[in-house]
């Protein structure tokens, strides 16, 4: 009996590397892995638009303590993607868009593909243009603190202290100050 199963199976995946439709196994593991891709794309959307948020405020903080938040979706949107692939690569999918999916996918899976890959579509999207914004964002920040520190001149006279914590100026300590005592 598994020898048979395992046969059909092989069959039907070996006609779908032919050219013809998704079988309903395939369809059912490609909406899987869509559905959890969407959910984590939804979560980091929603984390790069507070991050943006942060970044208006000046909420260096926040900032600080996102930084291994960060890193976590980096590193998990990575494995995600290399999992995505080794799953559609295994299915004979991997030089498929996710258009021609749906459009190969059974019947009953066709609208629920489409609405997958709409809904990723549109979530890269917001990520990208988040993105776009915030690096503007952060770019007009840091411009704006390079030109109130030439304004100021913190650049042209630069304090330096030596190991008394005594002021150098032009290499030498400044005479240190007496306090009056009363």
């Amino acid at each position: 009996m598994k020898r048979k199963t395992r046969i059909t199976r092989l069959n039907s995946r070996l006609l779908f590397l032919w050219g013809e439709n998704m079988d309903i196994t395939t369809a059912k593991a490609v909406v899987k892995c869509l559905e959890i891709n969407v959910d984590f794309y939804r979560d980091l959307t929603v984390f790069l638009m507070k991050k943006h948020t942060k970044i208006l405020a000046d909420d260096l903080n926040w900032l600080t303590n996102s930084l291994n938040d960060e890193q976590a979706f980096v590193m998990k949107s990575r494995s995600m993607e290399e999992k995505r692939l080794a799953l559609f690569n295994g299915l004979g999918l991997g030089n498929k868009s996710l258009k021609e999916l749906s459009a190969e996918a059974p019947d009953e899976y066709k609208a629920k593909l489409t609405m997958l890959a709409n809904q990723l579509e549109e979530l890269v999207g917001s990520i990208k243009q988040i993105n776009e914004e915030t690096t503007e964002l952060v770019k007009r920040k840091l411009d704006n603190q390079k030109e109130f520190v030439e304004r100021a001149g913190f650049l042209e006279r630069p304090e330096t202290y030596d190991k008394n914590a005594s002021k150098v100026a032009g290499g030498k300590s400044a005479p240190p100050k007496t306090i009056r005592q009363v």
